[in-house]
């Protein structure tokens, strides 16, 4: 009895140590007509107890989509492709301009200000989280 009751109890604290993932504000850069790329961006909170990992991501606008950060080397400049972002529990995570990213490259046509592009994220742990971000001129 005593060992059920304990696997009752590491079951129930392992429920309720799972990631939460809550996406805000997200958005995506209006280019010029003439640009093969874009990026989005967005808050990734996490309301749970236990850490999570975008995998990756897909768009409804571009053939290829990677998540990227933007770093400063010898004062340039430079994307370099990430494989995953962890989102720790109880803080958000921020990809913004100058940071990290999710890159939308070969554009299927050009974003129009206004225009809706649908992303899907893949987290580890909270599977695929399917998200509208609005084309702004920011």
């Amino acid at each position: 009895m005593k060992k059920l009751i304990l696997g009752l109890a590491v079951l129930s604290s392992m429920a309720l140590a799972k990631p939460e993932i809550v996406i805000k504000k997200p958005w995506v850069r209006l280019m010029p007509p003439t640009s093969h790329v874009s990026a989005a961006y967005m808050e990734i909170e996490n309301k749970g107890n236990s850490p999570d990992t975008l995998i990756s991501a897909k768009s409804s606008v571009s053939y290829i989509t990677q998540l990227h950060e933007t770093i400063n080397k010898n004062g340039m400049s430079k994307m370099i492709r990430v494989r995953g972002l962890v989102i720790k529990p109880h803080q958000t995570f921020v990809l913004k301009p100058g940071g990290y990213h999710i890159m939308l490259i070969k554009l299927k046509h050009p974003l129009k200000a206004g225009g809706k592009v649908t992303l899907w994220l893949r987290f580890k742990h909270s599977g695929v989280k399917k998200i509208e971000a609005p084309v702004e001129n920011k």
